[in-house]
C-alpha cells in the first residue's frame, strides 16, 4: 500500500506541475541552443516615496541553456544598458557590460540568465502569450523592435494575451524573478503589452505599450468603473521597480500597479485611456513623479439611466488602501474625468499620501478627489478650469497649503462631513466660491465601511487661515454646519461675500481681514 501511494503522489505532482506552464503546440516550441557566455545585468533600484534606499547589485551568474530560438551566433558587444537620468535618489554604479547578446527572432520561453535582444519586427503566435520570463538576472532589449499580437477574430479591442509575461517559476517552490528588464519594445494589441506577475527589482523602461486592450467600444461607451483589466503595464506583488519613460497610450489602462511596494513611475505619458492614465492599487511607499497624463475618460450610463462622461475615470488613481505614496510634478491635462483621484472601492482608502507641485487643467470633475482618508497632504499645486479643485469627504487631519487655484466653476476647496483640517497658504481666484466646509445627513448602510462615530463624522475643527480669496461670484468662505471652525488672517478681494455661514455654528472663531 505504501509502494501505491508513494506512485500514485509522484503521478499527481508530475501532473501538477505539468499544468503550471501554458501548453504550446509542437509545431512552434523552442529548440533548445546551448550558451556558454557569462554575463551581469545592470543593477535596477529600489525606490521609497520619502527615505532613500539602497539597492543591491546583481552578481555574475553563468548562463545555461535557454529555450529560445536564435537568430545569429551570440557575438560580443560593447553596448551598455541605458542609465536613467536625474534621479531623484541616489542611483547604483552600473554593473560591466555583459559579455554576448543573444539574438531573438521568434516568441519563446526565457528560463535563465542573460541578455537578450530581439531582431527583428514580430507577430504572437495563435493562443499564447509571445514571451515568457521565468528566471532571474534577465535583460530583454526588443531593440525598437515591434511586437504585435493576434487579432484574429477579435472584437472591440479585446484582446487576449500578454507580449511579455514575468512570472514566478520551479514549481512547487516558486521563486520570484528578481532583476528583470524590459525596454525598448514597441507593443500593441495585446490583454496588457508588458505583465509582471510577481518580481523583485524590476526595471520596465523605453518602451511603447500602446493600443493594447480596452473595454469601452468606438464610442468610448462602458462601464462606470470599479475595476477594469487590459492596458500598456501591469505590474502585480512587485517589490522595488521603476517604471520610466513608457508611451502608453489608448487603451484601458496606460500603467497598473497593483498589491506592490517601492516602485517609482517616473516621466511617463499616458494619454487617451478609457480608465487611468497612472493606477496604483494597494500599492505604498510609492512615488509617480514628473509624468504626463492627459484626456483620460469614458462615458457610462448613470444610476439613473442618463449617459454621461467621467465615470470614475482619471488621470492618476490611488486606490484600495494605497498609502505613504508621493504624487509630484505631473501634468494632468485635457478632459480627465478626475485630475488625481484616491478612491476607496467602499473599503480603506489611502492615508498619508503627498500630493504636491502638480500642474492639473481642465478636468471634467474634481482636479484632486479623495474620501475617507486621513493624514493626506495637498501641497503646491496649479490648479485651473475644473469644477471643484480639491474636494474630499469623511476625511481626518488633512493639509491643503500653497497651491494656486484659478477659474473653478464651483469651488476651490470643498470638504464634506471632514474634521481637523488645515487650509493654509492657497491663493483661490475667480470661482463659484472658494472653500466651502459643510455636514449633510448620510446613510450608514451605503457607507458600512466607516467606522461607528457617535457625531455622525461632523465638519468640525477645521482652520481656515492665511489664504488668499479674490472675485468668487458667490463667497470667498462658505461653512454650513460647520463648528468649532477658525476663520482668521485671510485677505479677501471683490468677492461677494467674505464669510458667509449658515446653520450650526457652535464654537467657530471668525475674524476678516
Amino acid at each position: 500500500m505504501r509502494i501505491q501511494f508513494l506512485l500514485l503522489f509522484v503521478a499527481f505532482t508530475a501532473s501538477t506541475a505539468a499544468c503550471a506552464t501554458p501548453t504550446i503546440p509542437p509545431t512552434v516550441r523552442p529548440t533548445q541552443v546551448a550558451i556558454v557566455q557569462t554575463r551581469v545585468v545592470t543593477a535596477i533600484p529600489m525606490v521609497a516615496a520619502t527615505t532613500t534606499r539602497a539597492t543591491t547589485a546583481i552578481d555574475p551568474t553563468t548562463v545555461t541553456p535557454t529555450t529560445l530560438p536564435l537568430d545569429t551566433t551570440p557575438t560580443p558587444t560593447s553596448e551598455p544598458s541605458a542609465t536613467p537620468t536625474s534621479e531623484p535618489t541616489p542611483m547604483p554604479t552600473a554593473s560591466p557590460v555583459p559579455a554576448s547578446i543573444q539574438y531573438l527572432s521568434a516568441c519563446g520561453e526565457i528560463w535563465q540568465p542573460g541578455y537578450y535582444k530581439l531582431s527583428r519586427d514580430i507577430k504572437s503566435l495563435p493562443g499564447r502569450d509571445c514571451f515568457y520570463i521565468q528566471s532571474h538576472n534577465v535583460i530583454f532589449d526588443c531593440d525598437n523592435h515591434t511586437i504585435e499580437g493576434n487579432v484574429a477574430g477579435i472584437k472591440e479591442h479585446q484582446y487576449q494575451f500578454y507580449a511579455f509575461f514575468v512570472r514566478k517559476f520551479n514549481f512547487p517552490l516558486l521563486e520570484t524573478p528578481t532583476n528583470v528588464e524590459i525596454k525598448n519594445c514597441r507593443i500593441s494589441h495585446q490583454r496588457t503589452g508588458i505583465f509582471v506577475g510577481g518580481g523583485n527589482n524590476i526595471w520596465i523602461h523605453d518602451n511603447d505599450l500602446s493600443n493594447n486592450s480596452d473595454d469601452v467600444n468606438s464610442q468610448r461607451f462602458g462601464i462606470f468603473l470599479g475595476m477594469t483589466e487590459g492596458g500598456g503595464l501591469r505590474l502585480d506583488s512587485v517589490q522595488g521597480g521603476r517604471v520610466e519613460n513608457n508611451t502608453t497610450n489608448g487603451q484601458a489602462i496606460g500603467i497598473d500597479i497593483r498589491d506592490s511596494n517601492n516602485i517609482l513611475v517616473r516621466n511617463n505619458t499616458a494619454n487617451g485611456n478609457s480608465a487611468w492614465g497612472i493606477s496604483l492599487l494597494n500599492t505604498s511607499n510609492s512615488q509617480v513623479i514628473g509624468n504626463t497624463t492627459r484626456d483620460n475618460i469614458r462615458y457610462c450610463a448613470w444610476g439613473d439611466g442618463t449617459v454621461g462622461r467621467g465615470c470614475d475615470a482619471g488621470g492618476i488613481i490611488l486606490h484600495d488602501g494605497s498609502s505613504y505614496d508621493l504624487v509630484q510634478g505631473n501634468i494632468i491635462a485635457g478632459e480627465n474625468g478626475n485630475g488625481i483621484f484616491i478612491k476607496a472601492h467602499g473599503e480603506r482608502c489611502g492615508d498619508d499620501n503627498l500630493l504636491q507641485n502638480n500642474k492639473i487643467t481642465d478636468a471634467v470633475y474634481n482636479a484632486i478627489e479623495f474620501s475617507f482618508c486621513k493624514d493626506n497632504q495637498v501641497i503646491g499645486n496649479e490648479i485651473t478650469g475644473s469644477y471643484d479643485a480639491i474636494w474630499f469627504g469623511f476625511s481626518i487631519n488633512t493639509t491643503i497649503r500653497d497651491n494656486v487655484i484659478r477659474n473653478m466653476n464651483n469651488h476651490g476647496i470643498s470638504g464634506y462631513n471632514s474634521r481637523d483640517t488645515l487650509v493654509t497658504g492657497n491663493q483661490i481666484t475667480n470661482s463659484r466660491e472658494g472653500i466651502y466646509f459643510y455636514w449633510e445627513a448620510w446613510d450608514p448602510k451605503k457607507l458600512f465601511f466607516l467606522p461607528a462615530d457617535p457625531n455622525g463624522f461632523p465638519s468640525r475643527n477645521n482652520t481656515i487661515t492665511g489664504n488668499t480669496l479674490r472675485d468668487n461670484a458667490a463667497a470667498a468662505i462658505h461653512l454650513t454646519n460647520s463648528t468649532q471652525t477658525v476663520v482668521n488672517n485671510n485677505t479677501f478681494g471683490n468677492n461677494a461675500k467674505n464669510v458667509w455661514i449658515e446653520g450650526k455654528s457652535d464654537g467657530n472663531t471668525i475674524a476678516s481681514k
